[in-house]
């Protein structure tokens, strides 16, 4: 009886421990090339890209297309966390694909991205946000790296 008492506290113990994790793990891995709508821009410089998210966990990918690749000929170039400092970088000159995911409820959903107003060297100035949220909580501005 006294086993039965002490496996019973050791199995409540271990039950109310938090377990320590990611987001990310729990939600599984983001799939971009599954999205329906993948905003592109391109050009023949290297670009600079600065991306950020207001609110939420946000992930954001840069893709390009090569007929029978991999992910329905979707190859992931870049991939960022966006947080509310914004995240910058440099791709080669091409074309590319972008596609921003947020987690919610342990799934990683598309989010389609919508044209915003660009000042001139901009390339591509994106918007992203659930359907049903006009409030542009994540944001994308490609520039070209020639000016």
């Amino acid at each position: 009886m006294t086993k039965l008492k002490v496996l019973a506290g050791a199995l409540a113990l271990m039950t109310s421990i938090p377990l320590v994790s990611t987001r990310s793990a729990w939600a599984g891995e983001p799939r971009p090339w599954l999205c329906r709508d993948k905003p592109v821009f391109s050009d023949s410089h290297p670009m600079q890209f600065e991306a950020s998210a207001k609110r939420g966990v946000w992930q954001i990918f840069f893709m390009q297309f090569q007929i029978n690749a991999a992910h329905d000929g979707f190859s992931i170039r870049e991939s960022r966390e966006l947080t509310r400092a914004p995240q910058s970088g440099t791709l080669p000159s091409g074309q590319y694909y972008a596609v921003a995911l947020y987690e919610k409820g342990g799934a990683w959903i598309c989010s389609y991205g919508e044209d915003s107003p660009r000042a001139p060297g901009d390339i591509k100035n994106l918007c992203f946000g659930p359907e049903d949220d006009p409030s542009c909580p994540a944001t994308l501005k490609v520039s070209s790296s020639a000016h």
